[in-house]
């Protein structure tokens, strides 16, 4: 009876927790963000088909790209603005401003981009709707203040909301998705769904936080601020989306839409136990270290110690149990998913602690300058590994080319870390 009385205590104190009420708020986000959209692949591959399948992931990421180039580096350069400055309404009003009407700028920009992919890429050129449907995604990317909400650490409210929209867009996939030709619908849901979410998040915003309506110019200490950070995503994107990229250029729409599904069930695993874990920390990392580096490395390694074994038992349950994860999503159309699947197995742990040398550590200790230089090497590395292996192993090539880097990124960045404290 003392232990049940003991463990309930316990439970009742570690759910009331700032740090665990932002880590289960972000992860049912991520849930929204990118479980539900896999838990409708297998109804989406029988209605579309593989090929149909393979196009509009192809499409997904191509425009993958440009939604990096909306985001600009703000998830974490913003949020760690918004995290230290979070009782001071003026600053909090002039960083949320100054990054939205920058990002507005940016989507136009995007815009313009896919219109000069349209006359230079026959993919684009061959299937304009699917880009365009695709790409309007990003208008959500532009709105949804997410970074606002990871650095005020109060993510609840918005999660249940965001998970209750992207299930109805899922409920449209399901109803209005039904042979090969809808393929392009698939994707218009998606993105209106997304851009729905986004624009609702924002007005959410304004009459929470009594932002209210900003002068019109934007702090340029805001945006350089996140050139490094945007810089090192580009440099990521090199070995997280060029793999898929590069394969489109060799292998058939059937091969890519088997590898976009098993992309799409490894990204969602990994983004699960990454990005709750590390946006929910890094406002608190970024206050540990702004006190001390030695206050900073202590809490480092506490959480290190505790997710390692933790994220080696997620990657061994991934490996065993693919043959069931892809009979679930992905069918009996899933090829060489199975395979696929365990070689890709690994690369959770891999994000995670690559992304808490990287994001946790260089950004905490203001060493985002050296980001880009990490990113830099590894992602040109990366897509030069690709254009070597692909043509020969195919998908195979892809997912060797995608580990290896991110065993490169922790290797560099840990290198980046040691010589600093060593200075």
């Amino acid at each position: 009876m003392k232990t049940r009385e003991y463990f309930n205590t316990y439970i009742k104190r570690i759910s009331s927790q700032p740090l665990f009420v932002n880590i289960a708020s972000l992860g049912m986000v991520q849930i929204a963000n990118y479980l539900i959209p896999v838990i409708i692949v297998p109804f989406v591959i029988r209605a579309l088909g593989v090929e149909a399948f393979g196009k509009a992931s192809y499409a997904q990421n191509i425009v993958a790209y440009l939604t990096i180039l909306v985001n600009f580096g703000f998830d974490y350069s913003a949020t760690q603005d918004v995290a230290i400055n979070r009782d001071d309404k003026e600053k909090l009003r002039s960083v949320f401003w100054t990054v939205i009407n920058f990002k507005v700028i940016l989507l136009s920009v995007s815009f313009v981009v896919l219109g000069a992919l349209y006359f230079t890429s026959h993919k684009v050129n061959e299937e304009p709707l699917l880009y365009f449907y695709a790409a309007l995604i990003n208008v959500g990317f532009v709105f949804f203040p997410n970074w606002f909400f990871q650095g005020m650490e109060k993510m609840a409210k918005m999660s249940l909301f965001n998970f209750a929209v992207k299930f109805i867009g899922a409920l449209l996939v399901v109803l209005a998705v039904s042979s090969p030709a809808d393929y392009c619908l698939y994707l218009l849901i998606l993105s209106l769904t997304y851009a729905l979410v986004g624009i609702l998040a924002f007005f959410y915003v304004l009459r929470r936080f009594d932002l209210g309506a900003h002068r019109c110019s934007m702090e340029k200490k805001i945006i350089t601020k996140s050139v490094p950070v945007f810089l090192n995503t580009i440099f990521a994107s090199l070995y997280t989306m060029s793999g898929m990229t590069i394969l489109g250029m060799y292998v058939s729409d059937i091969e890519l839409g088997v590898y976009g599904g098993v992309y799409k069930i490894i990204m969602a695993f990994v983004v699960l136990a990454s990005m709750p874990i590390n946006v929910a920390i890094f406002p608190m990392m970024s206050r540990e270290f702004e006190k001390s580096q030695a206050s900073g490395f202590l809490l480092m390694r506490k959480m290190v110690r505790i997710l390692f074994p933790v994220m080696l038992l997620y990657c061994a349950c991934i490996c065993w149990f693919s043959p069931l994860i892809v009979r679930v999503f992905l069918g009996e159309q899933a090829g060489n998913s199975v395979f696929y699947l365990r070689l890709f197995s690994l690369l959770p742990m891999l994000v995670v602690f690559a992304s808490f040398l990287t994001v946790q550590c260089l950004y905490g200790l203001h060493l985002q300058i050296y980001a880009p230089w990490v990113g830099g090497i590894v992602g040109l590395l990366c897509v030069a590994a690709n254009f070597l292996v692909i043509p020969i192993y195919g998908s195979i090539g892809a997912i060797a080319a995608y580990l290896g880097a991110e065993v490169l990124e922790m290797l560099l960045s840990g290198m980046f870390v040691f010589f600093y404290i060593k200075r």
